[in-house]
């Protein structure tokens, strides 16, 4: 199994980026609450209606730490956190909350570690991970050129630092 890509012209009028071509991955499918509770159940004790119902806790106290202003850390997926967006002002007396804030939004960061050459994140998701083409013709701009790139790249799995 692959992620798939496909590329997309990009439509910025700057001259770095503007009509260049950028690889975009493809969502191949979605895989719900219960499907994730079958492939659990089939690997481990659990019945599928347990591991269910441990979501559906889950997903529950993720939710009420991040109205209580907590950072939820879950090892080896990453950390959710909420962080609001605002309307600007001149003076830090004129910022009204009901007023200036625009929305709330859930970001995550996944979990990852800091590569000993570069000391950049690694996020643990990207290991190992097959990259294909996508094969759809209609929406595929590599399939109407000559030259096209290797059909899978393989990116190398990084092992975590202990």
């Amino acid at each position: 199994m692959s992620i798939k890509i496909r590329l997309q012209q990009s439509k910025f009028k700057e001259a770095n980026r503007g009509g260049k071509w950028h690889a975009r991955t493809v969502n191949t499918g979605d895989v719900t609450t219960k499907e994730l509770a079958q492939e659990i159940q089939d690997e481990t004790t659990f019945t599928r209606g347990e591991v269910e119902g441990l979501i559906t806790e889950l997903v529950d106290v993720v939710a009420r730490n991040l109205r209580a202003g907590h950072t939820v850390v879950i090892d080896g997926l990453g950390r959710f956190h909420l962080a609001v967006e605002s309307k600007p002002v001149e003076d830090p007396k004129d910022f009204d909350i009901d007023k200036n804030i625009t929305d709330i939004k859930l970001k995550f960061v996944p979990s990852g570690r800091r590569d000993d050459l570069t000391h950049r994140k690694v996020d643990d998701f990207g290991g190992g991970v097959m990259v294909s083409w996508y094969d759809d013709d209609e929406s595929s701009a590599h399939a109407k050129t000559e030259k096209r790139p290797k059909p899978s790249v393989v990116l190398p799995l990084l092992k975590k630092k202990k």
